[in-house]
């Protein structure tokens, strides 16, 4: 039998009911998850430099394997960087290279020469690596829960409470939809607001439906669609731009009128991205009928509350990505639809 003082590989566990559950401790929790928000975000920048992103999923890192090795499929060299990158374990001159990504995949005289191919399918082999030995998916979800403990500081629905409370509070039955759900006793689902909160992920938890929200069906009557929908650290893991602006449309396909949608991304996504501000943020969402009610940025995070308050507009200007930043140091986090 566990005993309950027993620690594993990512920290000390904690009892919960009859069961127990890996707790990681707070400065660890916010290491792994800036990490992975790290190692995927570069990882995508490398992928679309190789025109393959079609069919990776952050949710089965299996699947993403095979996929990136059947790209090398017929060139043994590439196959072998790859496997090298993946061979190779925490190392300062990888880490640099990745710093240094930008400016590769922006090389027009030399992209996708040879010498390009080598140094990213070996980067892309050591990203691979590095979120295998974070422990995947599963050790960034349990980083995620862990951070909405009581005493961690709290889950991101805190905020949600706060905004919409005065909002909903004489509004009875109301329905709520969690996409990335990790927890049925967050704020969310305890505050009182909902008559019923729908808890959605990739991955099963207790009280949690394993549902990817993309493949979800269409709401067939009024009875089907949501009050408000709460997206916290969702968008930033979609793969591409695209899918981020398909996931964005899809959400209003599920919103009742006048409905809420709750967004929450890394402040990074906002504030230090090649595509994408506050204010270019706001504009996109108008363009699909949404409305700013309220932001918030913390040192870490960035939270929005809109309201669909008007039909959508033409969506001119949010077909492709425009680089509204440069520098070293940014990502390439954006939206477009």
């Amino acid at each position: 039998m566990q005993s309950r003082r027993s620690k594993s590989i990512t920290g000390k566990r904690k009892q919960v009911g009859n069961s127990v559950a890996r707790v990681i401790k707070p400065q660890k929790t916010r290491k792994i998850i800036r990490r992975f928000h790290h190692l995927i975000n570069k990882r995508e920048s490398i992928c679309q430099f190789l025109c393959l992103t079609e069919g990776l999923d952050e949710a089965n890192e299996k699947k993403n394997d095979t996929i990136i090795l059947a790209s090398t499929k017929g060139n043994a060299n590439l196959s072998k960087y790859y496997e090298d990158g993946k061979s190779q374990a925490f190392n300062e001159v990888m880490e640099a290279q990745l710093l240094k990504l930008h400016s590769l995949v922006n090389n027009e005289t030399n992209s996708k020469e040879a010498c390009d191919l080598a140094t990213m399918y070996t980067l892309l082999g050591y990203i691979m690596n590095q979120i295998d030995a974070l422990g995947g998916l599963e050790t960034y979800q349990i980083a995620s829960q862990n951070g909405q403990l009581k005493g961690r500081g709290g889950d991101t629905s805190k905020l949600l409470e706060k905004w919409t409370r005065p909002l909903l509070g004489n509004r009875s039955g109301a329905i709520a939809l969690e996409i990335g759900s990790l927890s049925s006793e967050n704020r969310i689902s305890q505050c009182g607001l909902f008559r019923e909160v729908v808890r959605i992920d990739l991955q099963n938890h207790e009280g949690v439906a394993k549902q990817d929200f993309m493949e979800r069906p269409l709401p067939e009557s009024e009875n089907d669609r949501f009050d408000l929908i709460s997206c916290s650290l969702v968008l930033n893991f979609v793969k591409n731009h695209k899918d981020r602006g398909a996931m964005c449309h899809r959400m209003i396909e599920f919103l009742k009128p006048q409905g809420y949608i709750f967004i929450v991304l890394p402040q990074a996504c906002v504030a230090h991205s090649r595509y994408c501000n506050e204010s270019l943020l706001q504009k996109l969402f108008a363009s699909i009928g949404l409305i700013l009610l309220n932001s918030h940025q913390s040192d870490k995070l960035y939270y929005c509350l809109y309201q669909l308050q008007k039909a959508p507009s033409q969506l001119k200007g949010f077909s492709k990505r425009v680089k509204i930043n440069d520098g070293p140091g940014l990502n390439n986090f954006g939206i477009t639809l």
